[in-house]
């Protein structure tokens, strides 16, 4: 999982419908989150504001995104989670599986109002994170990097470059560096030849990388002048804005695509129907804002933007003046194709 915060404004509550159940259909409700900041974001920003709201409780509990772990509850008739965060192709395979139950369109909302990739049949976006190209000001001076293809640019811009050491989430921004538009970057790759030509463009700026498995490493490059540019997860270089003062920026302009985490209900949730309850409020946009208010990551609402904080508001993918460079990653391409890619960027790696 990418490891991808400062209180806003304060955010209209919409009031929950009464329901008559009793406390073991009304909860304790346990969700699983991805943990450290991102779930304390979530703490204090929409759960703790939903219990003070409706007296339920929620417990809080942490996992790297195994579905596995939801497959053994579910076929073993002992399941003791009721919602999760997870990858969205893991939500693709889960809903497919059985494993996570179908959303009614009441509890979501009108599809319309979410961005694309970030509302499914069986999940509603958690948050919206970002691959972006971001620099180190203090190694490059005066006008920095543009676009993708100045990342490739070692003329203008010398210095090595730190690269995440896997096909996805890194094919498409080779893509871009070739000049091809975030929303045909997709297109391209299905076409024969369309991988052999990323490939290709990866061997030109192979000399200059320095590789990365895991985003503290390549922030630890960045910081170190190891590398003058990096692709990351947005919130990890925004953090360390935000943190430690770092000159850092962020190359929105440059072309990004976008990935989302969403809230999945596990099939036979042992408090369902509150958690469905639980859903139709965090569907709201004033409600979802309460997370990106204190952690860099957008959810799905286009709405929601309206209730973030101007200075949280620019750190965001989901932000209206960022998502126009933006293009949602394509969890059906990956799906397919994850297992050969990787075997493939492994084996040109090894060369």
């Amino acid at each position: 999982m990418r490891m991808r915060c400062a209180l806003g404004a304060a955010m209209l509550m919409l009031a929950v419908p009464a329901v008559s159940v009793t406390w073991a259909e009304e909860g304790p409700i346990t969700v699983v989150g991805w943990g450290g900041n991102w779930d304390k974001a979530y703490k204090e920003g929409v759960w703790d504001r939903y219990t003070e709201k409706t007296g339920t409780k929620i417990v809080i509990e942490e996992w790297a995104g195994e579905i596995a772990k939801v497959r053994a509850q579910v076929q073993s008739g002992n399941v003791v989670w009721d919602l999760v965060a997870a990858e969205a192709p893991s939500v693709e395979i889960g809903c497919a599986e059985g494993l996570f139950e179908p959303l009614p369109a009441s509890v979501t909302g009108d599809p319309a109002s979410y961005l694309p990739g970030t509302i499914h049949e069986c999940g509603v976006a958690s948050d919206t994170w970002a691959t972006i190209l971001a620099y180190n000001a203090d190694r490059i001076k005066g006008e920095g990097p543009k676009s993708w293809a100045d990342y490739w640019n070692v003329e203008k811009f010398p210095g090595k470059r730190g690269m995440l050491a896997q096909a996805q989430y890194t094919l498409e921004n080779v893509m871009m560096a070739d000049g091809v538009p975030p929303s045909e970057v997709y297109n391209e790759l299905r076409k024969p030849g369309g991988v052999d030509r990323a490939f290709a463009k990866l061997d030109q700026i192979r000399p200059h990388v320095v590789w990365w498995n895991t985003s503290t490493q390549a922030m630890q490059n960045l910081a170190s002048g190891e590398v003058v540019m990096t692709d990351q997860y947005n919130a990890r270089v925004s953090n360390d804005i935000e943190k430690e003062g770092k000159n850092y920026v962020i190359v929105w302009e440059a072309g990004f695509f976008y990935g989302t985490d969403l809230w999945a209900l596990v099939k036979g949730a042992p408090h369902r129907e509150a958690t469905l309850k639980l859903l139709t409020w965090f569907s709201e946009p004033q409600n979802q804002a309460g997370f990106s208010n204190l952690y860099a990551y957008g959810t799905g609402r286009k709405e929601a933007a309206d209730f973030v904080a101007k200075e949280k508001l620019d750190q965001l993918p989901t932000a209206p003046h960022h998502i126009k460079h933006g293009a949602s990653y394509d969890d059906a391409f990956w799906v397919e194709n994850k297992e050969s890619l990787e075997e493939r960027f492994k084996a040109w790696l090894a060369q």
